[in-house]
């Protein structure tokens, strides 16, 4: 359902706006502001109070006072229908802000204690540090603090917008955001799968969030926008531009509302099976990697819901395990060997390498034809595998003086005949299949010098 223009959107009162007991979902970011951002809010809500519409040491008479009213931006808020809530989408840290801000109002000018540590507080949570240091902002103003608080509460507005569709919220979710982190795709598709937990306890579902929110932005929106997002593409032989928030689409994955076709529920019970499955195997890496890779394939749809956060674990994990494997490689004379590394775009922990930026493209192209080769076929003839698609893909560097996003995109989702590693692997029944890969070395007639180390290399992969 759409907003509704009339109903749906319409300005409110802080103050009407706490009072309606809206809710937090276990979805969302734990509070995140930091001290400035938080002072820089009580500061634009100060520049607006008109003191001097303020009898001292008394609250003045509701209509002697004609303080104008301030904006503080929209709130988004989903209507849960079934659970008979109102969520907050957007706008929970400046809630929450204000929630702190009023309560130390309303405890007067003289609270000292309010400044002191609390026993057993991680001093160095966020909402800890900002409700410290707006107590102690609030200790120092010179305005009536109850005077203060009642503008806050009658004064200053927020434009309230409300949908009963999750999705929608989302999308205005996406566009809005008054000073905080804007929304990355994997975010919304984390909300979006928590949404799907409903058989789950809060306790699980606060423990997703958890282990989610201790994995860096970084790592997350390199996994799907990096890895398997273009992993989706190319094996399709279509081209992958930058990942966004209307591709999430394609990881929302199956419910059992859902699996309407043979295929969809030919997907849901498979993964189904595979952990009851596994609980009856002895348990080891190796097992448990396969099974894995059997659960979680990459173009297959996943399982909305739980799976959808055990699938990118596990992901990452292979990721960064790839990564280590796939540039162990050795090469040169004996006594002066050298490794594949020295051609990766990062250490061992994905940190960027300025150094060797130049390899970033062919970096990414490899690991992700090698995560999609391992998610298909495991180990089997992986040291060889590994030179034919290490030689498939960074032979575009040798190749191009300067090598861009555009030109990997259209290698890697070629339709031509077996030019494309993630094409031809998608409809190969065996591993050896990849032996028929088009592996071309050449240099650039124009520039002898051009990357002569890694041409050598790849002379002697491609026998």
């Amino acid at each position: 359902m759409a907003i509704d223009c009339e109903k749906g959107v319409r300005v409110v009162t802080v103050g009407e706006l706490l009072d309606e007991g809206l809710t937090i979902p276990p979805y969302q970011r734990s509070y995140s502001w930091e001290p400035a951002t938080a002072l820089q809010l009580f500061d634009d809500i100060r520049n607006a109070f008109r003191p001097e519409n303020v009898a001292p040491n008394a609250l003045p008479d509701a209509e002697q006072a004609h303080e104008p009213s301030y904006v503080l931006g929209a709130v988004i808020l989903h209507r849960d229908i079934e659970e008979v809530q109102t969520h907050v989408v957007d706008g929970q840290q400046r809630l929450l802000t204000l929630t702190m801000l009023l309560d130390l109002l309303d405890g007067g000018s003289e609270f000292p204690a309010d400044v002191l540590p609390v026993e057993h507080e991680d001093q160095d949570a966020p909402v800890v540090r900002v409700r410290t240091e707006l107590a102690r902002r609030v200790q120092h103003m010179e305005e009536p603090s109850q005077a203060f608080a009642d503008f806050i509460r009658n004064n200053c507005e927020i434009i309230r917008v409300e949908t009963d569709d999750p999705d929608e919220a989302f999308r205005v979710f996406d566009s809005q955001n008054y000073r905080g982190k804007p929304l990355l795709p994997h975010d919304l598709l984390k909300a979006y799968h928590l949404r799907e937990m409903s058989g789950e306890s809060d306790a699980m579902r606060e423990a997703l969030v958890e282990v989610w929110q201790n994995v860096p932005d970084a790592e997350l929106d390199r996994l799907f926008s990096t890895y398997l997002w273009r992993i989706k593409r190319w094996t399709r032989g279509l081209s992958a531009p930058r990942f966004a928030v209307r591709h999430i689409g394609s990881f929302k994955g199956l419910t059992p509302k859902s699996a309407s076709t043979p295929a969809a529920r030919y997907h849901l019970a498979a993964q189904t099976a595979v952990p009851m499955l596994a609980a009856w195997a002895e348990h080891s890496d190796e097992t448990d990697r396969m099974a894995n890779r059997t659960r979680f394939q990459i173009d297959a749809p996943v399982v909305a819901g739980r799976p959808f956060f055990e699938m990118a674990t596990f992901m990452l994990g292979e990721l960064q395990r790839l990564r280590n494997e796939g540039f162990d490689e050795q090469y040169g004379d004996e006594g002066q060997e050298k490794s594949w590394g020295n051609f990766a775009s990062t250490d061992d922990d994905f940190r960027e390498l300025p150094s060797r930026a130049r390899y970033r493209y062919v970096s990414e192209l490899y690991l992700a034809s090698l995560l999609y080769y391992t998610n298909r076929f495991g180990d089997v003839e992986i040291r060889e595998s590994r030179r034919r698609l290490f030689t498939w893909a960074y032979h575009l560097r040798t190749r191009y003086q300067r090598l861009q996003l555009v030109t990997v995109n259209k290698y890697a989702s070629s339709l031509d005949d077996n030019e494309s590693a993630f094409v031809l692997l998608r409809s190969a029944e065996t591993a050896t299949e990849l032996r028929r890969l088009r592996v071309e070395v050449r240099g650039r007639d124009d520039n002898l010098k051009h990357e002569q180390d890694l041409l050598r290399l790849l002379d002697r992969l491609a026998g």
